[in-house]
C-alpha cells in the first residue's frame, strides 16, 4: 500500500467510527462533513493531458486514482479542504485564466481545489520534477502573482492537512503573540471570544422507531437513548409526518448535533401490535398477528448517515 492510500485509509477509518468533530484555530469547532468519491477515469486523465500537454505529478495522480477529488473537514460555514475532480480542475484553471486569477506572467498553475478562503494551486513548472515543492495557495481576491508557496508536494500536503483537520498548517509557525494578538488579554472584548461548546461523548445510541397504527395519515414516534438499552434519553420523543425517508433525514440531522459523538448507533423498528380497522368491520382496532421488527447496527455516525434505514416491507 502506498503512503497516500495509507493516509486516506486511516482517515476513512476515523470517519466510519464517527470521529468527525473537529477544532481549528480561533476556536472554530463543529461536526465536519466528508466526501470521498470514486477514482478518476482513464478518459479524464487523457483529457487533462491533452488539454495541458503535460502529465500530472505522480503523487497527485496517485490520489486521483483513489478518489477523483474530495471534500474534507467541511464545517457549517462551508470552509474546509476541497479537492476538485480532474474534470473540474480543467474548468477551474481555464476560468482562472479567463478572469485573470492566473496572471499572464505567472500562468504556470493548475487550480486543483480550495482551502478556507483561497485556491489551491499546483505550480506546473515545479511539478515537472519530484524534487521541487509545487503546492501553492492564493486568496480568492488575488492573482497567482501573489501566490504563497506551501513548501510541500501533494502527498505531504495531504497528510499534513489531515493532521491539521483541514486548516492551513503552513501558517502555524507564523502566528505570534506580538503581531496577531492571538491569545486573550484584558483588552480583548469578551464577546469576541467564542466559548467552547459542551460535548458529551456517548459510547452508543439507540434509536427506537414505533410505527403508526395506520399506514396512511398517521405519525411515527421516535425515541433516542444513550446505550443499547434505555439508559438515558438524549433527545425527547417527537412525532413526524408519515413519510419514512423524510423522518430518517430528520433523525440524521438530530444525530449530527455537534454536542454528541457516537461509536455505534443501534436502530430498532417496531410495527404496532394493532392496526386501525380501515375496512370498518365494526371493530375500531384489529390485532396485527405478526408485527414486523428489525434491528440494525451502524459503526458510527458516518455509516448511519451514508446508508439510512429503509422502511419495513409494506411501508413508505
Amino acid at each position: 500500500m502506498n503512503q497516500i492510500a495509507a493516509v486516506l485509509g486511516g482517515l476513512q477509518q476515523k470517519i466510519s467510527h464517527g470521529s468527525t468533530f473537529i477544532q481549528r484555530k480561533y476556536n472554530e469547532i463543529g461536526q465536519a462533513k466528508f466526501n470521498l468519491p470514486d477514482p478518476v477515469t482513464a478518459a479524464s486523465l487523457a483529457a487533462f493531458e491533452a488539454e495541458f500537454n503535460q502529465k500530472l505529478p505522480s503523487e497527485y495522480q496517485t490520489f486521483l486514482e483513489l478518489h477523483d477529488g474530495a471534500d474534507l473537514f467541511i464545517l457549517d460555514d462551508g470552509l474546509g479542504l476541497v479537492l476538485h475532480s480532474l474534470e473540474r480542475v480543467i474548468e477551474a484553471t481555464n476560468e482562472a485564466i479567463e478572469y485573470e486569477l492566473i496572471h499572464e506572467d505567472f500562468d504556470h498553475y493548475w487550480v486543483i481545489g480550495e482551502l478556507n478562503e483561497g485556491y489551491l494551486l499546483i505550480n506546473r513548472e515545479f511539478a515537472k520534477t519530484e524534487h521541487t515543492p509545487y503546492m501553492y495557495w492564493v486568496f480568492h481576491e488575488l492573482s497567482t502573482e501573489e501566490a504563497d508557496p506551501i513548501g510541500q508536494n501533494f502527498g505531504t500536503f495531504l497528510e499534513y492537512s489531515i493532521i491539521a483537520q483541514g486548516d492551513m498548517f503552513w501558517e502555524f509557525k507564523d502566528f505570534s503573540i506580538e503581531k496577531d494578538n492571538y491569545f486573550v488579554d484584558e483588552e480583548t472584548p469578551e464577546e469576541s471570544v467564542k466559548p467552547p461548546l459542551p460535548i458529551k461523548f456517548v459510547d452508543s445510541v439507540r434509536v427506537e422507531i414505533e410505527y403508526p397504527i395506520s399506514k396512511s395519515g398517521s405519525y411515527y414516534t421516535v425515541s433516542i437513548y444513550e446505550g443499547k438499552s434505555r439508559k438515558e434519553q438524549l433527545m425527547s420523543k417527537y412525532n413526524d409526518g408519515p413519510r419514512f425517508i423524510k423522518l430518517m433525514e430528520d433523525v440524521r440531522e438530530l444525530l449530527a448535533d455537534r454536542r454528541f459523538q457516537y461509536s455505534s448507533i443501534h436502530v430498532l423498528q417496531t410495527e404496532p401490535s394493532f392496526f386501525r380497522n380501515e375496512a370498518e368491520t365494526g371493530d375500531s382496532l384489529i390485532r396485527n398477528e405478526h408485527p414486523q421488527r428489525q434491528g440494525l447496527t451502524y459503526d458510527g455516525y458516518r455509516a448511519f448517515a451514508d446508508q439510512l434505514p429503509r422502511p419495513l416491507p409494506g411501508w413508505k
